[in-house]
């Protein structure tokens, strides 16, 4: 089993790493004429696009489908069982949270019943996998976040952070504050000197166990934990350093912003540059799922340095770095725009794992369309298409072969796409460029 696969599969385990509200869609950056002399071209297709009132309530009868069947699926000891992986079960603390996750996003509390034995289990098998030493990135991650949520106070569903002051801790009882700063502190004592992560106990390090470790960390320190700014500095510098470079030309697409209006498109320097899944672009196949998690650390790592003042370490020369190489991952998603496979043709399937993972890009970045496409519809109207009478999805595949299909991921991962549950950082603008050069 090599370690591209296993990573594959790890992935799932805590792919539901983020942070659940319902915040509102931001919105892209206003529309501006061409600029004098700069090619337009009226090529795009885009068109002014809603969800209507009888498209949102077939989505909330399908969360809440959803959700009643993953309820369902809740073992004697609180948890959702394990992933099978090459024939042994797996991941127990990572599929559980994931699900967590995702009822909370689709309205459960911490005063379920069910709910309760699920924080019951987290905590039994963390305390049994920090005792062996086994404790992993995705599962820590995700888990952070699961905590997180399923406790914060909600005062707002649009408030991109919360915790604007340590003191305030997102209102989280003591006990819960005190194991995430310990599941955070863990995170933190696993990265490694390249600054991505990986396990951790086998190298080399990833963008996928990265990605997780950095929700997480998010997640802990937007909620009052401690958590090292140079360890953000580090993973955001290599992240810069392992986009790809060659990529083809894109012309941005400028979308609709009223009824009636067209759009219309404009060479702003954008190239169609994504990430791999161990940072090398050339021997590596670019794939949506790793774009959006390029994009993903990008943004985590902006907002953690920017919030709540300002780190000196973080120029504006590097904040437009930053800018530029989200611009170019979503250049790359647009030009190899799907949300029917996890792109592009021939990549591992991932295919709902990568439907969240865009949905995250998104909320983080502040999109609302990618190119001419209006992300969030296009992926409602499949998911709502796709969903099992019962009110489960499955895919019938995860992705690596050697792991067995679930369709407790495949429905939390639906669930928290359609919840568009994860909690926005501040927007990244694209660049501002007068020229095609």
């Amino acid at each position: 089993m090599t370690p591209s696969l296993r990573s594959a599969f790890l992935l799932l385990a805590c792919s539901a790493v983020a942070v659940v509200g319902a915040p509102a869609r931001a919105a892209d950056a206003p529309a501006k004429p061409p600029a004098p002399g700069a090619p337009a071209e009226p090529e795009a297709d885009a068109e002014f696009h809603v969800v209507t009132p009888e498209m949102q309530k077939k989505i909330d009868a399908a969360i809440a489908s959803g959700a009643a069947w993953l309820r369902k699926q809740q073992g004697g000891d609180g948890g959702f069982g394990s992933l099978d992986f090459g024939g042994s079960p797996h991941y127990q603390q990572g599929l559980a949270s994931l699900v967590g996750l995702a009822l909370v996003a689709a309205g459960d509390t911490k005063d379920d019943a069910w709910m309760k034995q699920l924080v019951d289990f987290a905590r039994k098998r963390d305390a049994s996998e920090a005792s062996g030493s086994v404790r992993t990135t995705y599962g820590t991650g995700v888990l952070i976040m699961f905590l997180t949520e399923l406790y914060r106070n909600k005062p707002g569903k649009t408030d991109a952070r919360y915790a604007t002051k340590k003191k305030e801790g997102c209102g989280l009882p003591k006990e819960i504050a005190s194991w995430i700063q310990e599941l955070a502190s863990w995170l933190v004592s696993v990265q490694l000197d390249d600054g991505w992560w990986r396990y951790p106990h086998t190298p080399p390090s990833d963008l996928s166990n990265t990605q997780y470790a950095l929700l997480g960390l998010r997640a802990a320190r937007d909620c009052g934990a401690e958590v090292p700014l140079s360890r953000f500095v580090l993973a955001l510098e290599r992240c810069l350093a392992t986009q790809q470079k060659d990529g083809k030309k894109v012309l941005r697409v400028i979308p609709p912003e009223k009824p009636g209006e067209k759009s219309y498109a404009v060479d702003s320097g954008d190239r169609a540059n994504g990430w791999s899944y161990q940072g090398d672009p050339t021997t590596q196949i670019v794939t949506g799922s790793m774009t959006t998690a390029g994009i993903a650390v990008l943004a985590i790592c902006r907002d953690a340095l920017l919030k709540p003042t300002r780190y000196g370490g973080y120029t504006d020369d590097l904040d437009r770095k930053v800018g530029r190489a989200v611009q170019d991952g979503f250049a790359w998603l647009d030009k190899n725009w799907a949300v029917d496979h996890n792109p592009p043709r021939g990549a591992p399937a991932w295919h709902y794992y990568y439907l969240y993972g865009l949905e995250r890009a998104a909320a983080y970045a502040g999109r609302k369309h990618v190119g001419a496409h209006d992300w969030y519809l296009e992926g409602a109207k499949l998911l709502l298409a796709q969903q099992k009478p019962d009110g489960r999805w499955s895919t019938g595949a995860i992705g690596a072969r050697e792991i067995s299909p679930s369709d407790l991921c495949d429905t939390a991962w639906a669930i928290l796409f359609l919840k568009q549950a994860t909690r926005p950082t501040q927007p990244i603008p694209a660049p501002v460029v007068t020229t095609g050069k």
